[in-house]
């Protein structure tokens, strides 16, 4: 299993403003989805769920996020999303909760084309896999 990590994408700064990009190989997957989320009130909380086996890319364009991350190994990560030339990778089977400061925008890019059946969107349901993972160990 994959863990969580930030990286940083490409960034040209000059005098009449900043350029971000991202290359095909910074990505640790080829994208099929990208969406965005806008418009979250300031604390506005979104996420809160997990995927079965979609993994993702998020880059805050603009404002702060901050993530809260669990995985099945009952591992918990935070990260503050603030810097639009930073990223961070979100394997499948981690718990994400993403909290929005005011106008925040958050870019998502996502491995796979969008299926509802890949959400595990239960909390009981992922403490369930996270105990199932245990008893692999």
């Amino acid at each position: 299993m994959t863990n969580p990590y930030v990286f940083h994408l490409g960034e040209v700064k000059n005098c009449s403003g900043k350029l971000n990009f991202w290359e095909r190989e910074k990505l640790p997957f080829g994208a099929k989805r990208v969406f965005w989320i806008t418009g979250v009130p300031e604390g506005g909380v979104r996420g809160e769920h997990a995927h079965k086996v979609d993994n993702q890319v998020t880059i805050c364009i603009q404002g702060s996020v901050n993530v809260v991350l669990e995985d099945l190994e009952n591992n918990h990560l935070e990260y503050t999303l603030q810097d639009s030339s930073e990223a961070l990778f979100l394997p499948r089977l981690v718990w994400s909760k993403f909290t929005f400061a005011a106008n925040s925008v958050l870019l998502v890019l996502s491995e796979s084309d969008f299926d509802e059946c890949d959400y595990i969107r239960n909390r009981e349901e992922f403490e369930k896999l996270k105990d199932g993972h245990s008893e692999k160990l």
